[in-house]
């Protein structure tokens, strides 16, 4: 009798692990339909040949390095080694037709990874007698129709890599260090992390976009000699910066600012496996944020025998409106002050790069602060009341996820 029941039970279990096992592979299947299915088309560089010099100087020579396992240059060969292995979990990523895009088929879906902005700044640092590098590289991950080039979503990211030296950085040692982050460690690794935070669409019914960005005469004191003769430059990073945190706090993709180089709203695209250059059309955004630089200060606030205390602050406008229905959500002037200890015998102070840091994290509190406003930071950031407005913007960026 104990035999039967023993056999009956393991034919239940039996039972249940067939029933598990067909649930399982039948909502992978579902989950597998749900998909959009994506063309990967490797990496590229959003900018021409002549504006290299200012926006893509380190990866241009970096690009000239071929795999030979892959027969692409380094950077490509990392990057389609990431997409390889990543999980998606809202995209069907097909790499099978990366150096030939006449098989996609008509109105394909295309993924692409786009540097647009790199810089390298460098500062010496007394306390330690060395020399601290900071290289920043700025990309937007652009979903595109195919078929008439028309953008579908941008999501933009960057990352820093941080590097020290007994003797200061010359381009050959900053491109050596660069290639050597590239091959030992994945700096694309968290990609398919920053993609499964978006519900990607073939189509979006509203969208949002710095339109504009201008930077007053009195920013221009502290900000680096070059920054006039290579003033779309600058607002291309500050509009990036400003982006990557609204759209990492929101989930929301972005429509990218392309300052001097978006001509008849177009986005030129250089794809380095294939030399190919692609004009993408950039939709016009819904919602149009405009940020004016008005200027940065920097103040003693407290010194010793030992270290000086400064204040560093950055000044901003925001604008965020509805030009069609012609409606302000935002239009507020903000400030962002951080605290920065400098060794006393310090003289060579790099202060943009400090600048920049806290007008960073200017950018990233008042993106946080639409979500879940602090009162302190509130407070601290704008001399009037602009709790309500913020609410404004969270109904705002609902709209355009």
């Amino acid at each position: 009798m104990s035999s039967i029941k023993s056999k009956e039970k393991i034919i239940i279990q039996i039972y249940f692990f067939v029933i598990f096992i067909f649930f399982f592979q039948f909502s992978n299947t579902l989950a597998s339909e749900n998909k959009i299915k994506v063309f990967y088309s490797g990496f590229s560089l959003s900018n021409t040949y002549e504006s290299n010099e200012s926006y893509a100087k380190f990866t241009v020579d970096l690009i000239n390095e071929i795999n030979p396992e892959t027969g692409i240059d380094i950077i490509s060969s990392k990057l389609l080694s990431t997409v390889k292995n990543a999980k998606f979990k809202n995209i069907d990523l097909d790499i099978n037709n990366l150096l030939d895009f006449n098989k996609y088929p008509d109105q394909a879906i295309v993924m692409s990874l786009a540097l647009q902005h790199e810089e390298f700044t460098q500062e010496f640092n007394f306390a330690t007698k060395k020399y601290s590098g900071f290289y920043d590289a700025y990309f937007q991950i652009l979903f595109y129709d195919f078929s008439d080039k028309s953008l579908i979503a941008s999501i933009p990211f960057d990352f820093e890599i941080q590097m020290l030296s007994d003797d200061s950085f010359n381009k050959k040692k900053i491109l050596s260090r660069i290639k050597e982050f590239y091959l030992s460690d994945n700096l694309f690794a968290n990609l398919d992390t920053i993609i499964n935070e978006f519900n990607i669409k073939r189509k979006y019914k509203t969208r949002i976009g710095v339109t504009k960005v201008e930077i007053l005469d009195k920013a221009f004191e502290e900000m680096p000699l070059d920054a006039r003769k290579y003033l779309s430059s600058y607002k291309n990073l500050i509009a990036q910066t400003f982006s990557k945190r609204l759209s990492k706090h929101h989930n929301v993709a972005i429509v990218p600012f392309m300052e001097g180089q978006a001509i008849g709203k177009k986005m030129k695209l250089r794809f380095v496996q294939t030399d190919k250059v692609y004009s993408i059309n950039l939709p016009n955004p819904d919602f149009h944020i405009n940020i004016t630089l008005k200027g940065y200060k920097r103040v003693l606030a407290k010194t010793s025998a030992v270290e000086d205390l400064y204040y560093y602050g950055s000044f901003l406008n925001f604008k965020i409106l509805q030009p069609d229905l012609n409606k302000i959500y935002f239009n507020e002037s903000l400030r962002g002050i951080t605290q920065i200890k400098i060794p006393k015998d310090q003289s060579d102070i790099n202060d943009w790069r400090k600048y920049y840091y806290n007008m960073e994290i200017l950018f990233d509190n008042f993106s946080k602060n639409i979500n879940k406003p602090d009162r302190k930071w509130l407070k601290n950031a704008s001399k009037k009341k602009i709790s309500k407005d913020l609410k404004k913007l969270k109904k705002v960026l609902e709209k355009v996820k």
